[in-house]
């Protein structure tokens, strides 16, 4: 039985192999393969999970050349949706991200005290394709119309982004992922200096149905909280969600009661031991008749 297994075995090694076996008929197997990787997550991890904020006086001369060129159209989009651009003092800052080379990215912030702040982001193409366009954030600490993350507007605007960068199906997801979290935080901490937007952790994805794909990350100042990108199988941005971490109320669960059912047992000290003997005076009652011989039962006496 054992050289039975042996010679089958063999058989199979040489069909892999390619060898000729003697008195047998066989085709060689082909050789295995790896199964091919889901297009929409081929040029996963290809590019830093990270965005860079500066000033924009650490902007290059090219870069603030092209800014100065915008700035009447970014002018007029602020417009629009009424943030008063002309108005106050609005910091800015430029975001690097790896995942829209094409683009130029700009943040800018007016903090007028508690509760009257207003944000938007705004994109400007690098090349002839493309147009500048704005993302609302806050306007005097209101969202325009919803919560920027998930709010339509923010991601019809990011989609015409993607689409001028030609990214395409198959894209890094998850640095196209953390650079909509740079464009459309509300809980933007303004940087005074150069820092880095970075990952805690590492992402999530999952592939859907119909071709859908989700993307979480959690993220770092300046933009920290927890984001779930939704993408069809287009690669558009269709959900969106964002919770801040500071809006997480983790609480510990009880400490487990068992539950008493039934009459519980008495406590040895109070236990009774047997039916106790009862003391007093004799009860009153009808007297037990006197035993009678066999002879006598049912007789008179």
């Amino acid at each position: 039985m054992a050289a039975g297994c042996v010679g089958a075995a063999q058989v199979r090694t040489q069909t892999q192999n390619g060898e000729a076996i003697p008195g047998r008929k066989a085709r060689p197997l082909p050789p295995a393969t790896d199964l091919p990787t889901d297009p929409r997550v081929a040029q996963e991890g290809q590019l830093p999970l990270q965005v860079a904020v500066q000033p924009m006086a650490a902007m290059t001369p090219e870069d603030k050349d092209l800014a100065a060129s915008a700035a009447p159209a970014i002018h007029d989009q602020a417009s629009l949706y009424e943030l008063g651009f002309s108005q106050g003092d609005w910091q800015e800052s430029q975001l690097e991200c790896p995942a829209f080379p094409r683009h130029l990215f700009l943040r800018y912030t007016r903090n007028m005290g508690t509760g009257d702040v207003s944000m938007f982001a705004a994109s400007i193409p690098r090349g002839k394709e493309g147009r500048v366009r704005v993302i609302p954030i806050l306007r005097r600490g209101f969202g325009l119309i919803a919560s920027a993350p998930e709010s339509k507007v923010t991601i019809a605007v990011f989609n015409r982004i993607l689409g001028e960068e030609h990214v395409g199906v198959k894209a890094d997801w998850s640095a196209v992922s953390a650079c909509y979290a740079a464009l459309t935080s509300a809980r933007w901490n303004e940087p005074h200096g150069a820092v880095t937007l970075s990952l805690v952790g590492s992402p999530t994805l999952q592939l859907l149905e119909r071709g859908a794909l989700s993307v979480a990350l959690e993220l770092a100042d300046p933009a920290s909280g927890r984001w779930v990108v939704q993408y069809d199988r287009a690669g558009q941005v269709v959900k969106t969600e964002y919770t801040a971490f500071g809006d997480m109320m983790w609480r510990p669960l009880p400490a487990p009661v068992a539950e008493v059912k039934g009459k519980p047992f008495p406590s040895p000290v109070d236990a009774e031991k047997g039916r106790p003997v009862p003391t007093g005076p004799e009860p009153e009652g009808k007297p037990i008749p006197a035993p009678t011989s066999g002879d006598n039962q049912g007789k008179p006496q």
